[in-house]
């Protein structure tokens, strides 16, 4: 008889459990956040978090979306432009960007989109500053990836201008990169080494440019914390040369042209900044060190992501 009874006690204690409620995914998201969802900005059914804090600086700040019934293939973090002076995270809500990120967001991609702090931003020490801020944001998603069932050995960097340098700077470095599988970087630079620009654009004088543009001239100085940076400061930022075999498959695209100098003998600075040139220059590098590049005349950047996530 007492048999028996241990045997009805285990049956009522295995019929409570199978009818015990499970916790949807976008419950376990919100309790992992202590954030509830909010209205995704986007023509997207995954769950929007808005605001989520990385750091302690003001600009800290990024929005996470993730598939609402979870399951997704990899993260995507993304990094706006702006000469690390303007702009802010609600521009990949617009196009060009809105597009490709709904095209993610279709196939099951976790976006992280992230603001860093600016060259003017309060504490700020300069361009070492917005760079690290990226290594404080990928630091901070690894922590939290297995709270969410994300996978984060699976991570793409992505940026567009500073953006993408903040995601070149930390995706070329094996110190920062663990888990990243590949980098999109679009209207990049080839590197915070502004002198390195000289090698790339016929008769250039950083020096100056820095005297006949007050725009460039102030960009200079917030990189450096002055005008006259040291070696050490120089090679800090030069990610070009950080290249080695083992780094991530990069997919560059740039469509300004290679004229800086207008034919009033003034600065094109979209020019200066975002070059064909400056791609051109990473694509020879990665040749050089072993590895492959991609780009739009071979893929489109959505079709770059999933390849490299799954």
């Amino acid at each position: 008889m007492r048999n028996l009874s241990y045997v009805l006690l285990l049956f009522l204690i295995i019929g409570c459990d199978s009818e015990s409620p499970s916790v949807s995914y976008e419950e376990q998201v919100s309790t992992a956040l202590n954030q509830n969802p909010e209205v995704n900005p986007l023509e997207s059914t995954s769950l929007f978090y808005q605001d989520l804090s990385y750091g302690s600086a003001e600009r800290n700040t990024f929005d996470l979306m993730v598939p609402k019934d979870g399951d997704a293939i990899g993260i995507v973090i993304f990094f706006h432009g702006g000469s690390f002076l303007f702009n802010d995270k609600t521009d990949a809500y617009q196009e060009p960007f809105a597009g490709i990120i709904n095209n993610l967001l279709n196939e099951n991609v976790a976006l992280v989109n992230a603001n860093y702090s600016f060259l003017n931003s309060p504490n700020s020490m300069g361009l070492t500053t917005s760079l690290s801020d990226g290594t404080l944001l990928l630091n901070h998603i690894r922590s939290i990836a297995s709270s969410l069932d994300l996978n984060a050995n699976k991570i793409v960097l992505s940026g567009a201008s500073s953006g993408a340098g903040i995601s070149l700077w930390n995706g070329l470095q094996a110190d920062y990169n663990q888990g990243v599988v590949g980098i999109v970087a679009l209207a990049t630079q080839s590197s915070y080494n502004l002198y390195a620009w000289e090698n790339l654009f016929p008769n250039l004088s950083v020096d100056q440019i820095t005297q006949n543009s007050q725009e460039f001239q102030l960009l200079f100085n917030l990189f450096y914390g002055g005008p006259s940076p040291t070696q050490a400061q120089l090679d800090a930022v030069d990610f070009i040369e950080f290249m080695d075999p083992a780094d991530p498959e990069l997919y560059l695209y740039n469509t300004a042209g290679n004229e800086v100098v207008r034919s009033d003998g003034s600065i094109d600075l979209d020019v200066l900044y975002h070059s064909i040139r400056h791609s051109d220059a990473l694509r020879a590098k990665a040749i050089q060190e072993g590895f492959t590049t991609s780009g739009a005349f071979q893929e489109t950047p959505e079709a770059f992501v999933l390849r490299k996530l799954r």
